[in-house]
């Protein structure tokens, strides 16, 4: 590795660490304060607490950023402890091409996460990918001793370095911080485990109050069109499940609609669990649940969605409905005279849902948030009387109990 080398890998690594390290404190801030709004935030398109509490931004319930910054510390100790070479060949230069390799591999399949999956870009992940890719120009047009040679000497390298005290502290402390970082980093809260510690508490309401409190709260970026509790819902509405939740909690919603007029409003987000528009799935798990969505979006447009829903919940058979029967019932009922066209001008509509639920994680249906708040159990949606409880708590929150 040349002076001039070692120097870009360096200024490289840095920037880095400052990305990264700026990415580690987002998703810190977004884990343990729910009114937490990222600087990074600009717009739908670039949204960068959308990418970090999407499945993308965590391995193992460990933030992405925190391997980022685990990537450029080791990059730059290896690139601050290497004597410059006259030469440039140097078994320095080539870990830290080994390393940059696997750093190139990791951002691409990230990008391709972010951009082309959650279709939501981050700035300061971007400034990582730079920062990766700079490291990987400037270490592979450098000399090196090759793979197999670097391999051979790597055990001697390991004895150099542990025999030398200033690298040997070095790596040490390298390894405590990152572990430590690793280990004591908050993990994301789940209102799953809300609801099961309120069930097993003897005062369950206080108990699921005081962990609500403590919850994730996402941005859904949508106008609560003057509603102090705004519960977005993702649906298939050829889902059981779905059809259940729908039955359950409509005495609760009607309950807030005499009570507290105009303050609760409902949102649904369409989330079909069919290949032939759901990007996320590859096979259709209900066969016409692409056309039942665009149905009640048809009906929306004529005023009567809220028909449409009831109609499709009230099927006896609604796991058997096929897309020629929604089709026949479209034209008969609501007078859709060329379904097929007006579900190709539906189609991005849904898919942009599908896209939204992706970056929030959704994984099956029905998925509820309340204010932003995620609202289920490990065994699905929350129970009526907790559901009940929630709303409840985000209107008091609101000041408008």
């Amino acid at each position: 590795m040349s002076q001039k080398s070692r120097i870009w890998i360096l200024a490289f690594a840095a920037a880095g660490l400052l990305f990264a390290g700026a990415s580690s404190w987002v998703h810190y801030r977004l884990i343990t304060d729910p009114t937490y709004t990222s600087p990074c935030d600009i717009n739908a398109a670039f949204n960068c607490s959308q990418v970090y509490v999407s499945r993308f931004g965590s391995v193992a319930g460990v933030p992405v950023a925190l391997g980022g910054l685990a990537w450029f510390g080791l990059v730059a100790l290896i690139a601050a402890f290497t004597r410059p070479s006259a030469s440039g060949r140097s078994a320095a230069g080539t870990y830290v091409f080994a390393l940059s390799v696997i750093g190139l591999a990791a951002i691409l399949y990230l990008g391709y996460a972010s951009f082309f999956v959650l279709r939501t870009g981050c700035v300061l992940c971007i400034g990582t990918y730079v920062a990766v890719i700079g490291v990987f120009l400037v270490s592979g047009a450098g000399s090196s001793i090759g793979i197999v040679p670097m391999l051979r000497r790597l055990p001697a390298d390991v004895r150099a370095m542990f025999a030398a005290p200033t690298t040997f502290l070095a790596a040490i402390l390298y390894l405590v911080a990152t572990g430590a970082v690793v280990a004591f980093f908050p993990k994301e809260g789940d209102v799953a485990k809300a609801a099961a510690a309120a069930e097993v508490q003897q005062d369950g309401a206080a108990a699921f109050a005081a962990a609500w409190a403590l919850q994730t709260r996402y941005d859904m970026g949508m106008d609560p069109a003057g509603a102090a509790v705004v519960v977005v819902k993702f649906l298939d509405f050829q889902c059981p499940s779905c059809k259940a939740a729908h039955f359950a909690y409509k005495p609760v919603f009607d309950k807030f609609a005499e009570s507290h007029p105009g303050a609760v409003r409902q949102v649904i987000k369409d989330y079909p669990l069919n290949n032939a528009c759901n990007f996320t799935m590859t096979r259709a798990l209900h066969q016409a649940a692409c056309e039942e969505a665009a149905l009640v979006r048809m009906a929306r447009e004529r005023g009567r969605a809220d028909e449409a829903i009831d109609w499709l919940f009230s099927v006896p058979d609604q796991t058997g409905l096929t897309p020629g029967a929604v089709k026949a019932e479209a034209a008969s009922r609501f007078g859709v005279t060329d379904f097929d066209r007006e579900y190709q001008a539906l189609l991005p509509a849904i898919r942009q849902d599908i896209a939204d639920g992706q970056a929030l994680q959704v994984g099956s249906t029905p998925t509820y948030f309340i204010n932003g708040i995620r609202a289920q159990t490990p065994n699905g949606w929350l129970p009526p009387d907790y559901f009940e409880l929630a709303i409840t708590l985000e209107l008091e929150r609101a000041g408008k109990e």
